[in-house]
């Protein structure tokens, strides 16, 4: 018979494994519903284009578009080219000239002018039904319901073959990258699957263009212009390389060659389609190989980039069942609070793709402009800062797990009034509500590693913020931008609604924390104290030098940068949200990584000084290239040049973020203030710049545009650099507490 405690652990463990396989099967079939869905429309797409120039060719010898004879057999290819076709209709003016099906309101509808030499002559619309496609891919990953059930099985057997709690970790990696795998293989044959079905499409299409040759027998060297036509054709179709059309294993016609690599690769026969046609014809179609390889690569890399995302969320809470049966209870406390702090940032960290463009939309259904959203996105900030103060005393005056409970209650709250789309009073309400709720999370989490560390784990307690903040963006960051394109803006907020009340359970498993001490006077006397230890430090140089020249201009490039505008500039270039989202990701992983690093740095220096100053100058360096990111012609390039600054911008604030209070507490070790004071006073301040971020930011963008807002901020950041290292010349040993 098992102890109870074992059974506890089993029942959890199982709900991590499977709650960890969902999300890994929610991941993969969006991420494969959106790839089947492009290839669908593509397919479509070249049936619809090959119309469109047959017609025209008509239209522009002078014909009009009503007496044009056999519309239909013209059309027909475009219905029968996928199933997920249910309309079409073809208008000239107002009226219809051919029609087949109906249009459903779920459905998506492609217009396309037809135009001779001198005007627009007629629009062809075609309709898909999202439904089919999705019906499609749903039927494929229907067995994977069947696959969760025996990794399941394998996970309880592993775990009941072995006394040791490690298992739970290693059976874990082992049901978790074969899920990931498993999924990876039927998105790719999916991805074969569409390219498959849009390759007979485009036979049908070359083979219907050459009937006369095919059905008659007409001699070829007779008819002017196939290979033009060819050539034509596979110029609309960029990924095609080389066409060539055969009929009783006789060349009919071909293209031109394409390059020596597709040739290479095609060899194998992995790119060459040889497609039988319903006119007894045979196409050969070769696509390019740097085009599918370049597709195929951008779906393994969001893949990559989402799968490193959910593992860095489930192995947080499996870790918890796999720790040491003699780990002390500090070292218990501490564990479970990663995974409960990383699910209230992963609450918030979800919407971020999306909120600027949201809040734009916002702003401008209520008849504001554009750049009032930064003032709704700045709210949040706002009920962030002004909660610090009093949540320091609360935790003070009351039970510490009260007051994180209530402030996920606030936050989840805010995130749900944000799914029922409200009106703007509501909205603005709940962005502020938000800001609060955060505020006293971080606070209360703050609060219990102060408490359950010591001097052994002191530094390593810190860390827990930076790593669960940080991993918590990246996650939320890249699951949030899949799952808006297939949930929504609302349905995205409720999911976040919902992780809050999944965290408001797990929070249960926290201790009670009373007060030490009961503390005298009301929170509005503790909070005027704290005002009152604010208003003396500012007075003395060297803390307010610091606090203008690197405390809040970093956190103001925080949110008015890296938050609200990147997401914003990338989403106006029509930028994917799985791109904007990895963008957003490269910044908090290397912040991630140099945070973890610059402790050591800095001891090793012995100088925190270096550190902040590198910090500016390295700030500085990533808004010029962000600024060079807003003048590339092409979206990819904007990406790759965007996602380098940022990760300088994530390398610049891993810099500054550790070691800036510790050059402001050994700074001040003369001030009669205590350190813990002098702390608590400058992270409140430094949040000014969180507040003022976005709304400065935003200012600047509708003034001075993107390139030389960028510009000038990275000047301000290299002139702060150059102030801090005139001003604060003497050098400040950084110590390790």
């Amino acid at each position: 018979m098992r102890p109870v405690k074992d059974r506890i652990r089993l029942i959890l463990g199982l709900t991590v494994v499977t709650l960890s396989l969902l999300l890994v099967f929610v991941v993969g079939y969006g991420q494969a519903l959106k790839s089947y869905r492009q290839l669908t429309t593509d397919t479509v797409m070249a049936q619809t284009e090959a119309a469109r120039l047959g017609i025209e060719q008509v239209l522009n010898s002078g014909v009009s578009l009503e007496d044009i004879a056999g519309l239909s057999q013209v059309l027909q290819p475009i219905v029968e080219s996928d199933v997920s076709v249910t309309g079409l209709r073809l208008l000239s003016g107002q009226k219809q000239l051919y029609r087949f099906g109906e249009t459903q309101e779920y459905d998506n509808s492609i217009s396309i002018p037809l135009n001779n030499k001198f005007t627009q002559a007629g629009t062809l619309q075609v309709v898909l039904s999202d439904q089919i496609v999705e019906s499609t891919v749903t039927k494929s990953f229907q067995p994977f319901i069947w696959l969760i059930v025996v990794l399941l099985a394998v996970f309880i057997g592993s775990v009941l073959n072995s006394t040791h709690r490690t298992v739970y970790l290693t059976s874990f990696t082992m049901v978790f990258l074969a899920m990931s795998v498993s999924v990876m293989i039927l998105v790719g044959s999916l991805y074969r699957d569409g390219l498959q079905s849009k390759a007979v499409s485009l036979a049908e299409v070359v083979s219907q263009r050459l009937s006369p040759i095919l059905i008659h027998n007409v001699d070829q060297t007779l008819v002017v212009g196939i290979e033009s036509m060819l050539d034509n054709f596979r110029r609309t179709n960029p990924e095609l390389s080389k066409i060539a059309v055969f009929k009783n294993t006789q060349l009919v016609a071909t293209s031109q060659q394409g390059g020596a690599m597709t040739e290479v690769i095609s060899d194998t026969g992995m790119l060459d389609y040889a497609i039988g046609t319903s006119l007894s014809g045979e196409v050969h179609l070769t696509y390019k190989a740097q085009i599918v390889i370049a597709q195929l690569a951008r779906t393994l890399k969001n893949f990559a980039v989402l799968f490193f995302a959910c593992g860095l969320v489930c192995f947080a809470f499996i870790r918890l069942l796999s720790g040491e049966a003699n780990q002390s209870r500090n070292d218990v406390v501490l564990e479970r609070i990663k995974p409960l702090f990383l699910g209230a940032v992963l609450m918030e960290s979800l919407m971020a793709p999306i909120m600027p463009q949201y809040m734009t939309s916002v702003a401008e259904s209520a008849g504001l402009g554009a750049s009032a959203s930064s003032i709704f996105f700045t709210l949040y900030f706002l009920g962030f800062a002004l909660t610090l103060l009093p949540a320091a005393r609360l935790i003070e005056m009351y039970d510490i797990r009260r007051v994180l409970v209530f402030g996920i209650f606030l936050s989840s709250l805010g995130c749900g009034l944000l799914s029922i789309d409200p009106g703007l009073a509501a909205i603005l309400s709940a962005r502020l509500l938000s800001g609060i709720g955060q505020a006293l999370i971080f606070i209360s989490v703050q609060g219990y590693i102060l408490r359950f560390s010591n001097k052994g784990n002191k530094t390593q307690a810190a860390g827990i913020i930076v790593f669960c903040f940080n991993a918590g963006f990246i996650a939320g960051a890249a699951i949030g931008a899949l799952l808006a394109d297939y949930l929504g803006d609302q349905g995205t907020f409720t999911l976040a609604a919902s992780i809050g009340g999944i965290m408001s359970l797990f929070s249960l498993l926290l201790p009670s924390m009373k007060a030490r001490q009961k503390l005298q006077g009301s929170i509005m006397d503790n909070v005027s104290a704290m005002m009152a230890d604010s208003w003396r430090l500012i007075k003395i140089p060297t803390f307010i030098r610091t606090m203008l020249l690197v405390g809040i201009p970093t956190k103001a490039a925080l949110t008015g940068i890296v938050s609200f505008a990147v997401p914003l500039l990338l989403a106006e270039r029509g930028v994917s949200k799985e791109s904007i989202g990895q963008v957003l990701m490269s910044y908090a992983a290397i912040v991630l990584l140099v945070s973890h690093k610059v402790g050591p740095w800095v001891d090793k220096w012995g100088n925190s000084k270096k550190a902040l100053c590198l910090g500016n100058f390295i700030a500085g360096g990533a808004l010029t290239l962000l600024a060079i990111a807003m003048v590339m012609p092409q979206n990819w390039q904007i990406v790759v040049v965007m996602t380098l600054s940022m990760m300088m911008m994530g390398f610049s604030h891993g810099l500054i973020n550790a070691p800036v209070v510790t050059h402001v507490v050994v700074n001040m070790a003369d001030s009669q203030e205590s350190d813990s004071v002098i702390a608590a006073t400058y992270r409140f301040l430094e949040r000014f710049g969180h507040i003022s971020g976005s709304v400065i930011v935003g200012q600047m963008l509708v003034w001075l545009g993107a390139e030389q807002a960028m510009l000038v901020l990275a000047g301000f950041f290299i002139a702060a650099c150059v102030l801090f290292v005139f001003f604060d010349k003497r050098a400040i040993k950084a110590v390790v507490s």
